[in-house]
């Protein structure tokens, strides 16, 4: 109670406010310096702590004297210069120790004791002053109100200074209003403390200042306050926007880490490869979740940390490559790995068991570290091998194709050369083959393809090929010692090839022929070894009981001749060495002349005469026989329309000219530069040829027929389906086959099929040639079974037209 009469009693209450005030803007300065010191760094940061220490320094002096100015002890006073000068220099001082020991420790705890120093300043700046004062008599103290007041200064400038450089929101405000009321309480409690009734003024002397100097030294220096206490609102203000932009910036910088962060999660998350960031320590630091997956790991494996070694030991123990040496595998592994980062990266490619392969690339950082990508080339490694096993196998049968077999083949050449074996090369070609497609068709022709190579490559043993070289020609090689282990090959190969297959219902028989030509008896090199087994195969086909032939010499010199004449017929085109003869046909009924059949002849230098029996199917073979057709259409074409009598010519057509659309123009074309009435051209074609493609052959003798051209159908009676070829196709002439005629005279089945045959035809109304008459018995039966027309030696030799013999009577003469 004393204090608070002292207070309202003692003062005026006009510069006590005044210097709460003072108080208040000097603590202001404080705070805010001391907050802006403790963000600045090096020598700025002990520039403001100084400033900040002139501030509350000054404040705290100010805050003193304005204080002393309101107070009245009844006379004036006046002060010593020194003390009054060291007054401010300790509360300078000590502030600024305080405020350095509140910064620099950084603890709460330094922060305390900092704040205690500046209440220490406070103290001793206030006591210091006091004793400024110059009076006379006795200055009495009250010693438990000085305690208390060097106390309150010390705790609540502690509290100030830890709330100033603190967090929270009003951390500046409670930091203020803390530090004036440490202040104000500290001096108003000590200036309660000291009794002043005793003393009286004495005589000011130079070394001392009167009241109202120290009035105008008080105002400059809380002008200078004031300005600090702005300057420290101004920082403040700048250090909260600077602070709020650095906070906006770190929560934008935050908020854009934070999407980074999620689109790299989700990056990694599904990336098609594996993705694993190792360390300088040769450690993951990061992972995808599809680098563990590749990996083998379970998917909540942990793997952060694990050294590359462990890694490579743990992928190939899951991804299942047994048999090794699990060790020794993953230190190979490992060590081929850190070679390639230390080498500058790379990619390398590792298979595992159960066809599984990843290929990984190391690509280096720069700081020892390393990024690697994993991926997953297991479907396309798959791939690669079927294409690689399609390039060498049969789609259809798997079996080797011809360029596996010819690789296959050089290998066993070369094997056998530098060994003791033989090496046999057997060449197969299945018989009727193009029956089976055409009567059951393709599907069920690929099905007895499937089959015999399932049958050919059941039970082979080591060394033992078969491949399929395209349609139906297989080959097979086997390597041999003893012919007892060939004739076993191939006794197994003739029970593969002669057999069954049921297709959808159809039971097909299936057969071969085979042909072997043996290393190195036959041929020391593929080629060779190849053309004599197909040789042997062809010996084989053309022999009815004969199903496995072995390659002979007489073989080579055969197909040698061959040769040879299928160069001649070529040659024979190019000069015009081939000469047509012509066979008469007659009535039989009265001896006249109703037309000649155009026949070929070659005379080949050298060889003398040839049968057309012999060059007719090797032109066939060859290819020439198109150039040769149409050499003799056009011949005989020429020479008739040159005849001075308008009977008709009977030209052979080929199958193979049949299935040839150009058919129809060349015969148009022949037609129109000869001259010829097409009534007189009659074109002769087999069943045979008509049967191998019968809508494309009718459809060619339509577009012929069309012309006024006649068709006969020749060799009729020795074909597959005489009756349905008739009707399918208006023909104008039935040409019976000579091998009718043979025993006609004495067997009475012979004459019953040409009086069938004869029947058929008046039955259609188409008139019945008769082919190799010889006798006149045999004349004379066609005669009395009311045959049309006949042609043999009888009638006539083939030979070139004598016009003198037409003038001879005829034969019923």
């Amino acid at each position: 109670m004393s204090l608070v009469d002292f207070f309202f009693h003692g003062h005026d209450l006009r510069f006590v406010l005044l210097a709460a005030a003072v108080c208040l803007v000097s603590a202001y300065a404080c705070i805010t310096l001391m907050r802006h010191a403790k963000r600045a760094t090096g020598r700025m940061q002990k520039v403001w702590i100084g400033i900040s220490a002139l501030a509350v320094g000054f404040g705290i002096w100010a805050t003193h004297f304005v204080a002393m100015l309101s107070f009245r002890p009844g006379f004036a006073l006046s002060y010593d210069i020194g003390l009054t000068a060291l007054s401010l220099l300790m509360a300078i001082v000590l502030c600024g120790a305080g405020i350095g020991l509140a910064i620099w420790g950084g603890k709460s705890v330094d922060r305390l004791l900092g704040g205690a120093v500046i209440g220490v300043g406070i103290s001793s700046m206030h006591y210091v002053g006091i004793a400024a004062l110059v009076l006379g008599g006795n200055l009495e103290w009250n010693g438990g109100l000085v305690g208390v007041s060097i106390l309150s200064g010390l705790v609540l400038s502690s509290f100030a200074v830890r709330a100033g450089l603190g967090t929270g929101r009003y951390r500046v405000p409670i930091a203020v209003g803390l530090l004036t009321v440490a202040i104000c309480a500290m001096h108003f409690t000590a200036m309660g403390a000291a009794d002043f009734s005793r003393c009286f003024p004495i005589v000011a002397s130079g070394s001392q200042v009167d009241g109202t100097l120290m009035s105008l030294a008080v105002a400059l220096i809380s002008f200078l306050i004031v300005a600090a206490a702005v300057g420290g609102a101004v920082l403040d203000e700048a250090d909260r926007r600077r602070t709020e932009r650095e906070r906006e910036r770190e929560r934008h910088d935050a908020a854009r880490l934070d999407e980074m962060r999620s689109r790299l999660e989700l990056a990694l998350a599904h990336m098609e490869q594996g993705l694993a960031l190792f360390g300088p320590d040769q450690r993951v630091l990061l992972h995808n979740q599809k680098w563990v997956q590749l990996l083998g790991f379970p998917a909540d494996a942990v793997v952060e940390g694990e050294h590359i070694g462990d890694l490579c030991r743990a992928a190939i123990e899951h991804l299942g490559s047994h048999g090794v040496d699990l060790d020794r595998a993953a230190g190979e592994m490992c060590a081929h790995h850190l070679a390639t980062v230390q080498a500058g990266g790379g990619t390398t490619t590792h298979s595992f068991g159960h066809d599984a392969a990843l290929r990984i690339q190391h690509s280096p950082t720069g700081d020892g570290s390393w990024v690697t990508t994993i991926e997953d080339i297991s479907e396309s490694k798959r791939n690669e091998a079927a294409i690689a096993h399609l390039a060498q196998h049969d789609a259809l049968t798997g079996l080797a194709n011809r360029a596996r077999f010819n690789q296959l083949f050089d290998a066993a050449l070369a094997a056998a050369e530098n060994g003791d074996d033989n090496l046999a090369v057997i060449q197969i070609d299945l018989d009727r083959f193009k029956e089976v497609n055409d009567s059951y068709g393709h599907a069920a022709g690929d099905e007895v393809l499937r089959r015999m190579a399932e049958r050919l490559t059941a039970g082979l043993r080591e060394g033992e090929v078969v491949a399929r070289l395209g349609g139906d020609e297989f080959a097979a090689l086997k390597p041999f010692t003893s012919m007892d282990s060939l004739r076993d090959f191939l006794k197994r190969i003739e029970a593969a090839v002669f057999g069954q297959v049921t297709y959808q219902g159809v039971m097909v028989n299936t057969g071969g022929s085979i042909g072997v030509a043996i290393y190195p008896d036959d041929g020391a090199d593929r080629s060779k070894l190849l053309n004599n087994a197909d040789l042997a195969m062809y010996r084989a086909k053309a022999e009815f009981d004969t199903r496995i032939c072995y390659y002979e010499r007489e073989m080579d010199e055969h197909a040698r001749q061959r040769r040879a004449m299928a160069h001649d017929l070529w040659v024979a085109l190019e000069k015009d060495a081939f000469d047509l003869v012509y066979q008469v046909q007659k009535s039989v009924s009265t001896g006249e002349v109703t037309g000649y059949e155009v026949l070929l002849r070659w005379d080949r230098p050298g060889h003398g005469l040839v049968s057309p029996t012999d060059f007719i199917p090797l032109a066939e073979e060859t290819g020439s026989i198109g150039p040769i057709g149409a050499w003799v259409l056009k011949t005989a074409c020429l020479e008739a329309a040159s005849w001075p009598e308008p009977y008709k010519i009977a030209v052979n057509v080929s199958g193979l000219q049949l299935a040839q659309l150009e058919l129809v123009d060349l015969v148009r074309m022949v037609l129109f530069q000869s001259g010829l009435e097409p009534e007189r051209l009659e074109l002769e074609v087999t069943e045979t040829a008509i049967i191998a493609d019968k809508k494309r052959a009718l459809y060619v003798l339509r577009q012929i027929k069309a012309m006024g051209v006649s068709i006969a159908i020749d060799d009729f009676g020795t074909g597959y389906s005489s009756l349905d070829t008739l009707r399918s196709f208006p023909f104008d002439k039935i040409k019976l086959d000579r091998s009718f005629m043979v025993e006609v005279e004495t067997n009475e089945q012979s004459k019953a099929i040409i009086r069938a045959i004869l029947a058929l035809g008046r039955s259609l109304s188409v008139p019945v040639l008769a082919e190799g008459v010889e006798t006149h018995a045999q004349l004379d039966v066609l005669r009395d079974e009311g045959c049309n027309e006949a042609q043999g030696f009888l009638l006539g030799r083939p030979g070139n037209i004598d016009w003198a013999d037409l003038l001879d009577p005829p034969l019923s003469a």
